[in-house]
């Protein structure tokens, strides 16, 4: 049986580290790997900007924190771009794609914290969305 955490958050700056922590209207939901729970076997990805500054960025998370054996994962899942006519124009949105790994085949150690972080290197490109859904399993 699988098991699923959902998170999101803004990452608004390039550069910049965010934690994930959001859940809609939940604003702090467990980021405890659920017991007997072994494997981070998927990993759903999507980020939107709303393209306010003209610019261009790749995104990643990084999954961490003690349930992350062998250390820190980083990866990178897509791009965004702006070239606004004028930042803050009535441009086209924004949209994001969902991003999925399949087979991540991640090693967790169960009942303990795992973090998960957004970024985005490169040009900035506005207020960016990001949310991650790990499918968890044995």
């Amino acid at each position: 049986m699988a098991r699923t955490i959902t998170v999101e958050g803004d990452v608004n700056a390039v550069d910049t580290r965010v934690l994930l922590t959001g859940q809609g209207s939940v604003s702090a939901p467990s980021l405890v790997v659920p017991a007997g729970m072994t494997k981070i076997k998927k990993i759903i990805m999507t980020a939107a900007a709303d393209g306010l500054a003209a610019g261009e960025a790749v995104c990643f998370i990084r999954l961490g924190g003690n349930a992350v054996l062998g250390g820190e994962q980083t990866i990178m899942f897509g791009g965004e771009d702006s070239a606004t006519v004028q930042a803050g124009s009535d441009a086209a949105p924004s949209l994001g794609s969902l991003f999925m790994i399949d087979d991540a085949d991640i090693d967790v150690r169960p009942v303990d914290t795992i973090s998960i972080a957004g970024e985005f290197a490169g040009v900035d490109v506005g207020d960016t969305a990001f949310a991650v859904t790990l499918i968890y399993g044995k």
